[in-house]
């Protein structure tokens, strides 16, 4: 098969990937709209809690951290998808007759005035997933509830201990891999 022959099959598999692309976006829309509306409904929940109901308030960071990793496996996949893209099909599908053809990978690789509050908004996005874990210590903190359930607070906790340590590693390894892709274009 020609290259002119397979143009067609590439040309489908980029548009096949961008709409890939597109999905794991929409689903990184919807994790962080479920969350925000967890928080709402754990807030109002929180507030009506007695202060030594600390067994209820020590799961709260569970689901923000396992939606954390949900949405940085998005990330993770729209960034391999975007590579794939950009590394692979991209220099197959250049028309060069037509200069500025597949361009857009290109164009969001480039450091611009953006780049600052776009890194920015991502550690905001993450704090969503975070800044929950920290509520059971303050409440612990604040109340100094007794603990009727120690052994299963503990075992929440180690969960939640798991979780956070590796939301904080795949989150560093992604923005380490963003930045290495940003990096190597410019």
């Amino acid at each position: 098969m020609t290259p002119d022959e397979s143009r067609p099959i590439r040309l489908a598999e980029y548009a096949a990937l961008r709409s890939e692309i597109t999905t794991f976006l929409t689903l990184q829309v919807q994790i962080m709209s479920y969350s925000i509306v967890l928080g709402g409904v754990m807030v109002t929940a929180g507030l009506s809690l007695k202060p030594d109901s600390f067994e209820v308030v020590a799961f709260f960071p569970l689901p923000f951290l396992i939606f954390g990793l949900l949405y940085l496996d998005a990330k993770g996949r729209i960034l391999r998808a975007a590579k794939y893209l950009h590394t692979e099909l991209r220099q197959n599908l250049i028309d060069h007759r037509m200069p500025g053809s597949l361009t857009w990978e290109l164009f969001i690789r480039k450091r611009d005035k953006l780049a600052g509050v776009l890194s920015l908004s991502d550690i905001l996005r993450w704090a969503v997933f975070l800044v929950p874990s920290g509520v059971p210590i303050i409440w612990w903190r604040l109340h100094r509830p007794q603990l009727y359930h120690r052994p299963l607070v503990y075992s929440v906790f180690t969960i939640e201990l798991i979780l956070f340590v590796l939301f904080v590693l795949f989150a560093t390894k992604l923005w380490a891999y963003e930045k290495t892709l940003c990096e190597k274009e410019n």
